[in-house]
């Protein structure tokens, strides 16, 4: 068939050659202002093709008359499906895909709706106004929605689609004219990556927002941004795009109004956003923010990713990111700021509708993700809650837009719970040459620091296990007996390990442990010396020795525009207290 076409449009070509220009007939030209679309996207439109048909002034050609008309037959390379709405059904039913007189920003009279076959698309007899010699006028074609999925999008340059047109008819040259870029495909949807991410204890209360509901800091967030200027789209309204080009200026995912009857091209909806966690623990609440906002564009969040809007209603319960009253449940007024998400086996879904756009170009959100669990109410440690980003709906045919999941679906890692421990290191300890040691471990997870605003620690009791490295330690760890909450435990190494020198590592079961050691030697004669340090507390984790830096860079259209070094391990040790973030 694609041979067919190209002989098909050979053909003309040669037949216009040799049989020169024919009276009453205008010579056509085409030009576009190529866009960008998704790469993601299934009902892309392309940018409008206006095609200028002026009758030579030759000394010999006439003008062209009412009754005289074009016909179109426009081609898409690469090839690739037309995807434009039908109107209605049956014998009446018709494209939204159309062509007649107009020019941008104005109306489109004589419209004629296109018949369309896979990658192709006709419009029959358009009937064309008297053009004096000299003179033209403007046929513009709008409303092509294609299948940009389909089409290879690399990491380079951005696959350009070009329109080739056949025009015919008895008031134009029957010709093949110029191949016209119209849209370039790349990727919607960029930068996605998390941010601020958390290791909660197990047995601290997880409320990363005050007990009166107001947010305050995230447990942590999801970044997204636009992969170019307009990829995110309001639903707009066939009504109000009535103009040519409309659709483009109001940044809709509706075209060119277009109607049939009582049916119309009105989107199902406006670019939407679907994040989806997974990795959940049992007994944790998650909360998002009803809206999110950047440079005057705004994500609403709705209750589904397809069909039309609808918004989520903000969580009143106890401690709910901004609920009123201190969210106290039945009975209060008003609701919050957040929805929590319903949560299946671990997963739980949102979706955010674009309700507003950043007319000054690409727009980047900042999603905050607030957790709530009680403590101990996460029975283990776990992995990294994940977060997949993507366009939304994906594989429903009947919505516009409509998307896939493609390169641009990003999966990141949040915040974990990790079990309660900390981990001492008492870098001297001896019972040699008349020296001894004496090891004092408190437990400092009682405090009288403001519960809520300035202290997250939950009273809680454990053991330590202590363990020695060095000359004659013991074969086996020595467990302490239960340290209470606000308590301390205190022995010698000449009880613990007699005879030894060397090193050793507490690990203890609770947070906030901190360690004191004293070397004293002939303490009760008159040449007695002592000595005393802080034990360090230390990673439980040391499998890195320096830092280890993590870069993001982020690229807009090609262009670098963020670059971003993390650090995921700060260091092995240190001795500030609580350094690596208990």
């Amino acid at each position: 068939m694609a041979d067919f076409r190209t002989k098909l449009i050979t053909l003309a070509g040669v037949a216009t050659m040799f049989t020169g220009m024919a009276y009453g007939q205008a010579v056509c030209t085409p030009s576009a202002n190529p866009l960008f679309i998704r790469a993601e996207g299934n009902t892309e439109q392309v940018a409008d093709t206006t095609i200028v048909c002026t009758v030579p002034n030759n000394g010999v050609n006439t003008a062209v008359t009412n009754g005289q008309f074009i016909s179109l037959t426009v081609y898409l390379s690469p090839s690739v499906n037309i995807t434009s709405a039908v109107l209605g059904s049956g014998s009446t039913a018709k494209s939204e895909a159309e062509a007649g007189l107009g020019v941008f920003g104005g109306a489109l009279s004589g419209a004629v709706a296109g018949t369309v076959t896979a990658n192709s698309v006709t419009f029959s007899n358009i009937a064309l106004p008297a053009i004096a010699v000299g003179g033209s006028a403007t046929v513009t074609i709008t409303n092509i929605k294609v299948a940009a999925s389909t089409v290879a999008a690399g990491s380079g340059v951005p696959t350009g689609i070009a329109e080739t047109i056949f025009v015919s008819g008895n008031g134009v040259v029957t010709n093949a004219l110029t191949a016209t870029t119209v849209a370039y495909v790349t990727n919607g949807l960029a930068g996605v990556k998390s941010s601020s991410t958390s290791s909660n204890a197990l047995c601290n209360a997880t409320n990363t927002y005050s007990s009166t509901g107001v947010a305050s800091t995230a447990n942590f967030n999801v970044v997204l941004s636009e992969g170019f200027a307009d990829a995110f789209k309001i639903v707009g309204a066939a009504g109000t795009n009535a103009t040519l080009g409309s659709e483009f200026t109001a940044h809709t995912e509706t075209g060119f109004g277009a109607t049939n009857g009582t049916a119309t091209n009105t989107a199902s909806s406006g670019t939407r956003v679907q994040i989806t966690f997974n990795n959940i623990p049992a007994n944790v609440t998650v909360y998002l923010p009803l809206t999110v906002a950047n440079n005057g564009a705004t994500l609403t969040l709705v209750t589904s990713a397809t069909g039309a809007y609808a918004a989520a209603t903000g969580s009143n319960a106890a401690g709910a990111p901004g609920a009123t009253n201190g969210g106290t449940g039945a009975g209060s007024t008003g609701t919050g700021g957040a929805a929590a998400l319903t949560v299946s086996t671990g997963s739980a879904t949102a979706v955010y509708e674009t309700t507003a756009v950043d007319t000054a170009g690409a727009a980047t959100f900042t999603v905050p993700v607030y957790l709530q669990a009680a403590a101990n109410a996460v029975t283990a440690p776990t992995t990294a809650i994940t977060a997949t980003v993507s366009l939304a709906p994906i594989g429903a045919t009947s919505n516009v837009p409509n998307f896939v999941s493609g390169s641009s679906t990003t999966t990141v890692n949040g915040s974990t719970f990790s079990a309660c421990s900390t981990t001492l290191l008492f870098p001297f300890v001896t019972n040699q040459l008349g020296f001894d040691t004496g090891i004092a471990i408190a437990n400092t997870s009682s405090d009288l620091l403001n519960g809520g605003t300035k202290s997250v620690a939950s009273a809680e009791s454990g053991t330590c296990s202590l363990t020695f490295f060095g000359s004659t330690a013991p074969a086996a760890a020595v467990v302490t007996p239960t340290v209470t909450a606000g308590t301390a435990y205190a022995a010698a190494a000449s009880t613990l390990a007699p005879g030894f020198q060397g090193y050793a590592i507490a690990s203890c079961n609770f947070l906030y442990a901190h360690g004191f050691a004293y070397v004293v030697y002939d303490l009760t004669q008159n040449n007695g010396a002592a000595m005393g340090y802080l034990a360090d507390v230390i990673s439980s984790n040391r499998t890195s020795p320096v830092p280890t830096l993590t870069s993001t860079s982020t690229l807009t259209a090609g262009v670098l525009t963020s670059v971003s070094i993390t650090s995921a391990n700060s260091a092995v040790s240190s001795t500030a207290p609580e350094s690596w973030g208990h």
